[in-house]
């Protein structure tokens, strides 16, 4: 009695040929090509049934006489069910070399780009190129051997890009734990653990959970760390550029009450255009005037959204431990927050480091170099 191999997956996938996507009204993502066939452990991949159960799906290639699935690296069979082939471990599945593989890590031989489209995996991802601009990652563990331009990489574990960060204002870079970059530019980067960045940090906005540390030199943007920032080099660029740097409390929750800010700006501009298009005339009441209400009412409820984050965010107020250390040069403009206490450089300096004394921002000199 002949039987068919039914897979729960692709097989004949091949990276090299994706399609993309199509959507519920005829048109295609080219973003989105399925790059992986994600499977978690214990999911089933692949079964025997009879031929007449098979139906259109029937393929010639997997009829067989006798039950032996092409069971490879990463599936297993269970006792109660031996014609069902189940993953057992979390990865993608694929053929390789007539047999079925779940293999993790997923190795990326290229960049990810329309030819990849976006890649989400369940476990580890190593790109072997660049993220291009409007692409994202998302996966347990990132390592990414050249450059992420604007893209949006998510990672749950640490992130390691040694070819650095170019974001052009568009990059988000996130990470459950660590994360570590050769350089960064114009881009967002949002860490649960640390942040090291070997090369320059330029017009960014960092939110790293622990501690940053940047061993050359730290210029504009908005940097919030929970207890310590390092720069090995200059921090700062100057009058003409704003850099703020605020630690003691939880940048995550200091990122939070940033979206909503940015929310509540775009309502007050609805609002606004709601408001003048009322006072045109009547015939403008019936589309307006709903949109008007829901969007007053929206922004009461992020107002008291902020208010109980706020309190969420002193809760987590710690300034004993924080520090900004510098054994290169300090420039004037640079503005530094700890807990509720500010300070503003007005003035050169050079390897000193900066902490909270008695609600103050206060300077050490670690060598007793100060510049004019």
């Amino acid at each position: 009695m002949p039987f068919f191999l039914k897979h729960y997956f692709d097989p004949d996938w091949d990276p090299a040929k994706l399609k993309p996507e199509e959507q519920a009204d005829g048109s295609v993502d080219h973003h989105e090509r399925q790059f992986v066939k994600n499977v978690a452990a214990g999911e089933l991949i692949a079964e025997w049934i009879p031929v007449e159960e098979a139906g259109e799906d029937l393929d010639e290639r997997f009829v067989s006489e006798e039950k032996s699935f092409p069971a490879g690296k990463g599936t297993g069979i269970k006792r109660k069910f031996p014609d069902k082939l189940f993953a057992a471990v979390d990865g993608y599945v694929c053929y390789k070399e007539g047999r079925i593989l779940v293999r993790n890590p997923l190795t990326v031989h290229s960049d990810i780009d329309y030819h990849t489209g976006n890649v989400d995996f369940v476990g580890n991802v190593v790109v072997e190129g660049s993220v291009r601009s409007g692409f994202t990652v998302e996966a347990a563990n990132v390592r990414i051997n050249d450059q992420v331009e604007g893209a949006s990489i998510t990672a749950r574990g640490s992130l390691d890009c040694r070819g650095g960060v170019k974001g052009g204002k568009k990059a988000l870079l996130k990470t459950g734990k660590d994360m570590k970059l050769a350089f960064c530019e114009y881009a967002t980067l949002l860490s649960g653990g640390d942040i090291m960045i070997k090369g320059a940090l330029m017009h960014s906005n960092v939110y790293a959970g622990k501690r940053l540390a940047v061993g050359g030199r730290l210029t504009g943007g908005s940097i919030c760390a929970y207890d310590y920032i390092y720069v090995g080099g200059q921090l700062g660029g100057g009058m003409d550029t704003d850099t703020s740097l605020v630690l003691g409390y939880k940048p995550l929750l200091l990122f939070t009450d940033q979206r909503y800010n940015m929310r509540i700006k775009g309502l007050h501009e609805d609002i606004a255009c709601f408001e003048k298009a009322l006072n045109k005339g009547e015939e403008f009441r019936a589309e307006y005037e709903p949109r008007l209400e829901s969007a007053r009412r929206e922004l009461e409820l992020l107002k008291t959204m902020k208010v109980k984050l706020w309190d969420g965010i002193y809760a987590t107020e710690r300034l004993d431990e924080c520090r900004v250390l510098v054994p290169g040069m300090v420039k004037p403009g640079v503005e530094i927050c700890i807990g509720s206490a500010y300070y503003k450089v007005n003035d050169f300096l050079e390897d000193v480091f900066f902490y909270h004394d008695n609600g103050e921002v206060k300077i050490g000199a670690s060598s007793g170099k100060n510049k004019k």
